[in-house]
């Protein structure tokens, strides 16, 4: 079974490949526009530097709105339990192009978008975080999932983050339980879902380390909380979480963007 999931993978990678050699280049996020830099028209670029402009909690990372400020013990949408990691760094919220582009990095391998994406998130973290990391960490996908989808997005995204603050990279988390998908899962119940899905590597010097947590998305935090806590537990100091976007209604930056 290993053998055919994994000749079906390189089957659809390999249609999608032949695919961008006979379609015409579009923007990756509208499909109507050339491309004018890494895979997006100049439509759909101004509109995730407007995305990446808006202000998020530190906390949680959901969008303030207007005049609210940012404090570090959180705001609204955090809700009575503050998650393990301290800080949470991200692009913007999960809508309009900066979906699109996460969605067609992450299914479609789009090399241009990987790299903008992961560019504008190390930014961000330089930005809003400093460089006071000691290690860069990928939430890790269970080999199954890794198996089924030929391709680790958030050790990708990792890698080059890392490269990019000149901080190593250590998968230093392991997924030791497969887990469901999180996506029609209640706050509770994601995190159940995930509760002890994680593990630290053997022989792993986490003693005292501060940690930069990398995923592409985020929406209850439940998945970044528990592998928070795993490096934690495991003696990590801190954690920061990175992610490129924050799913969140979009009432939650309507005013912002009206």
């Amino acid at each position: 079974m290993r053998v055919a999931t994994a000749l079906v993978t390189s089957g659809r990678w390999l249609a999608q490949g032949l695919g961008a050699l006979v379609l015409p280049d579009v923007c990756a996020a509208c499909a109507a526009a050339p491309p004018a830099a890494e895979g997006l028209c100049e439509t759909c670029n101004r509109e995730l530097l407007t995305l990446a402009a808006l202000p998020a909690c530190p906390r949680c990372g959901a969008t303030l709105g207007p005049n609210i400020p940012a404090r570090d013990d959180g705001c609204d949408a955090c809700g009575a339990t503050l998650p393990r990691f301290q800080r949470v760094v991200r692009i913007g919220p999960y809508a309009g192009p900066l979906r699109s582009a996460v969605r067609n990095f992450k299914y479609h391998r789009r090399e241009r978008l990987r790299r903008r994406l992961a560019r504008l998130l190390a930014e961000a973290v330089a930005t809003r975080a400093g460089s006071a990391f000691d290690l860069v960490a990928p939430v890790p996908m269970h080999w199954r999932r890794r198996l089924a989808r030929g391709y680790d997005h958030a050790g990708i995204l990792a890698g080059q983050i890392a490269r990019t603050l000149r901080r190593p990279l250590d998968e230093v988390l392991v997924r030791v339980r497969h887990t469901a998908p999180q996506v029609r899962l209640s706050r509770t119940q994601r995190v159940a879902n995930v509760r002890g899905a994680f593990a630290v590597r053997r022989r792993a010097d986490l003693d005292g380390a501060r940690v930069l947590l990398v995923d592409d998305v985020t929406t209850t935090g439940a998945t970044a909380d528990e592998a928070a806590r795993t490096l934690r537990r495991g003696g990590a100091s801190s954690v920061t979480l990175a992610v490129v976007a924050k799913a969140e209604s979009p009432t939650a930056y309507a005013d912002h963007i009206a």
